[in-house]
């Protein structure tokens, strides 16, 4: 009998869905500078990345008046490297300070217009993501600032270098504090050319910024451990993996390496037979607790509890100290079975930003014998490197008058820190204040001067993701606008007298060629390193550091209040690429909603509140926002991304969604996404969500089939019977059996190997050309 689906609680319930046409919708965008016709809708569908700034014949005309002139006859003499029509590609990195990814950029005529994966890369292994694959895009977006400002109006470099460097050798003479304040660099020469800064000016204090930091795991291996470090995890030598509130197929840590190591130990071809197991615990339905085998709902609260009591039912089967927990209902009894059947091909993991929690997660892997099999401490992952504790003391210094300037690159904390109104007033009384954003966000617009930094794909740069693996950012375009890479800046400031480009590569001629022998000549090994994107060394340790265990706790479950759970959208982030159109427009995986974020409640806790699919309601008795019923939501709690409420982004991202950095956790000295107690009341009000599905009917097909493992093993076409039914039917037709002798094209999809991230649509975008066509249509 085939097993019933309702893919929406309409469908459930047997409601109709009002047509959302019925309702007006709100502006989306700034009006501002538009003509009547683009307000009132009229201009066309593709005329929207022109209304929103995005031009690539802009940039080509830009782009052209600083190349050389070349006849029009030309390629009597073409550059060797151009053949007009046939794309070039170049093996280069995107780094954006959280999420990493070694690339090829294809061009055409010099001009960068599309991402793929290196298959050379052992860590992203041809990967990439949806913002990967949509970042192409922000090169072209007119947002981007031409030139240096000074005060918010259009300066000179000149003026800006002669300025900056006087003010930074009086601080320097005066003995105060300048603070360099930056994203995670996995950057081994940008740190170098910080050390060579930071001796010339003694009194600069650099610390790293996180929006969303891993502290906490760090500080717990650095009490089992003894190193402060990230593990790298090997999620393709894992038969069991347990993740708790860790969305490690979409936004956690290294999303695309471990998506291609997950889906390895998917695949049933080649005569395999068997599969990876993956059980999910978490608070808001994620895409990996989509792709989860079995999931459990659990509240913030819960977590520590239930993964203690994991634990105890471990040590209670192999003779190991058993501590006290509180009671929680969630049964673990088949998740410990199952990994113990695995030990040492097992793997349990945590996002939550909780140092006792990745105690517990630390002594279940050791308990498992997990370490130096699918968790490698000693080679140890160069992101998340920053520290709430860092940030803190910088605040203290502003705040106290110890500190005279502050400098921001690839960081905006007045938007995304959780105490954002108290540093915007301490950074205001600063005498120095310099931005290296690309764009006026809106940290810059509080600075003197601001330095635009190049973009990724106008820049030189390296970097190493992990210990020993090293990529390399080198430049696919010239600079489009009068912009300059933030290491150039600081050089220029050292009056150093050689650019960034010279700068890397004397660093790994002095550095690492030495380090290897598979080359004599340091050009022949250099040119592989660009050509390749991509070079590693051994890694010499083997062993892995012995074990020290601390005593583990949990704290009881609370049984009142609505507990908030933060969490990062695919396409939207930590909203660093907020006015991207693409990735505003990407239907979450989950939802299908695009454009906004919302409060995501489960199906009961909706009924019991009264609330309906975009109904207003307001958060702590301040924040506004849309309903959007999810199931999968645990009961008692909600659900928010982040990444949205820019109001200093450009056309597209401003003023979309609400900012929620605010309502981070940070009961216990870190920044977590879980477990705060917010109010929740109904308004009056309703606002229209963009949904890409609100169609859910199957109108009778047996559109979604399935069957378990053992039955596929004995029977391929299991699952499959109504079209083993349909070919041995007769079937007559009046018209003959048609024949196709020319080419045909298809396309198949492993949907055991994908996860449903939505790289390929956006991928697709970017390939066709897809027109971007804003919320209200």
């Amino acid at each position: 009998m085939e097993k019933k689906y309702w893919q929406s609680l309409e469908i459930y319930k047997e409601i109709k869905k009002n047509s959302a046409s019925e309702k007006e919708a709100m502006p989306e965008f700034s009006i501002d500078g538009l003509d009547e016709s683009e307000i009132k809708g009229k201009s066309s569908r593709r005329d929207f990345l022109k209304m929103m700034g995005f031009s690539v014949g802009a940039v080509a005309l830009v782009s052209s008046c600083q190349m050389p002139v070349r006849k029009a006859i030309p390629l009597l003499n073409r550059p060797q490297e151009l053949t007009p029509g046939v794309p070039n590609y170049y093996a280069s990195t995107f780094y954006d300070g959280d999420e990493y990814c070694s690339i090829l950029v294809k061009t055409r005529e010099s001009r960068p217009i599309k991402i793929e994966g290196n298959d050379l890369s052992p860590v992203s292994q041809r990967g990439t993501t949806a913002r990967v694959q949509a970042s192409v895009l922000d090169l072209y977006d007119d947002a981007r600032l031409k030139g240096p400002m000074k005060n918010g109006k259009q300066s000179s470099w000149k003026t800006i270098d002669q300025e900056i460097k006087a003010r930074l050798d009086t601080l320097k003479t005066d003995d105060k504090e300048v603070i360099l304040m930056t994203s995670t660099l996995i950057s081994p020469t940008t740190r170098k050319l910080i050390g060579d800064f930071t001796a010339a000016y003694p009194n600069v204090k650099w610390i790293q910024y996180d929006s969303l930091p891993m502290s906490a795991m760090r500080k717990a291996n650095e009490t089992n451990f003894g190193r402060a470090v990230i593990p790298y995890y090997h999620f393709e030598n894992a038969d069991v993996m347990v993740g708790f509130n860790a969305d490690f197929l979409g936004t956690w840590l290294m999303p695309v390496t471990f998506s291609k190591q997950f889906s390895k130990g998917r695949k049933i071809k080649d005569g395999q037979t068997k599969m990876s197991r993956l059980y999910q615990f978490e608070t808001n339905l994620s895409l990996t607790g989509s792709n989860a085998d079995y999931r459990y709902q659990i509240k913030p609260s819960e977590e520590a509890a239930v993964l203690l009591k994991l634990y105890n039912t471990l040590a209670r089967k192999t003779g190991n100290t058993v501590y006290t927990a509180p009671s929680v209902k969630t049964d673990v009894n088949r998740v410990a079975k199952d990994l113990l059947k695995s030990k040492g091909k097992s793997l349990v993991v945590s996002g939550t930003n909780d140092v006792q929690i990745q105690l517990i997660v630390n002594a279940i892997n050791t308990l498992l014998d997990n370490y130096g099999k699918t968790i490698d401490l000693n080679t140890p992952v160069n992101l998340k490197q920053g520290a709430e504790s860092d940030m803190m003391q910088a605040m203290s210094s502003i705040q106290s008058g110890k500190a005279g300037g502050i400098l921001f690159y690839n960081v905006n904390p007045v938007y995304d820190c959780v105490h954002q109104d108290n540093l915007k007033k301490a950074i205001q009384k600063l005498p120095l204040k310099v931005s290296f954003s690309p764009v006026m966000d809106e940290t810059a617009s509080l600075c003197d001067y601001v330095c635009p930094d190049n973009n990724y794909l106008e820049s030189w740069d390296d970097a190493e993701p992990a210990k020993n693996f090293f990529s390399f950012v080198q430049p696919t375009i010239r600079p489009i606008f009068d912009t300059r890479q933030f290491q150039d800046s600081l050089l220029t400031w050292l009056n150093a007298g050689q650019s960034y480009s010279d700068y890397l590569e004397n660093n790994w001629k002095e550095n690492f060629f030495p380090k290897q022998k598979e080359f004599t000549s340091f050009d022949k090994f250099w040119f592989k390193c660009k050509q390749d994107g991509v070079y590693s060394f051994a890694n010499e340790e083997k062993a892995q550091p012995a074990y020290k265990p601390a005593r583990l706790k949990a704290a009881k479950p609370r049984k009142n209040g609505l507990e908030l759970a933060l969490y990062e959208k695919i396409s939207m982030g930590t909203g660093k690429h907020a006015n991207n159109p693409w990735l505003q427009e990407m239907p979450d995986p989950v939802s299908t909603a695009t454009w906004d974020n919302y409060v995501t409640l489960s199906p009961a806790f909706a009924k019991a509140q009264g609330l309906k699919q975009e109904d207003v309601v307001k958060i702590n008795g301040k924040l506004e926002l849309p309903v959007l019923i999810q199931p999968g939501q645990t009961e008692g709690t909600l659900g928010i991304a982040v990444g949205y409420g820019r109001t200093e982004a450009g056309k597209v991202g401003k003023n979309v969604g609400k900012n929620v950095f605010g309502l981070m956790n940070t009961a216990f000295g870190t920044k977590n996404l879980l477990g705060t107690v917010v109010t929740l009341e109904k308004t009056s009000k309703t606002y229209p969500l963009a949904l890409t599905q609100t169609h859910h009917v199957m109108e009778g097909r047996p559109i979604v089939r399935e069957t378990v493992l053992g039955e596929f093993v004995k029977n391929p076409a299991a699952g499959n019977e109504e079209h083993e039914k349909f070919l041995k039917s007769e079937n007559f037709s009046l018209y003959p059996e048609p024949k196709f002798d020319a080419i045909q094209w298809g396309i198949s999809i492993d949907l055991n190997s994908c996860t449903g991230c939505s790289n390929c649509l956006i991928s697709c975008q970017a390939e066709n050309n897809v027109a971007v066509v804003g919320k209200e249509q």
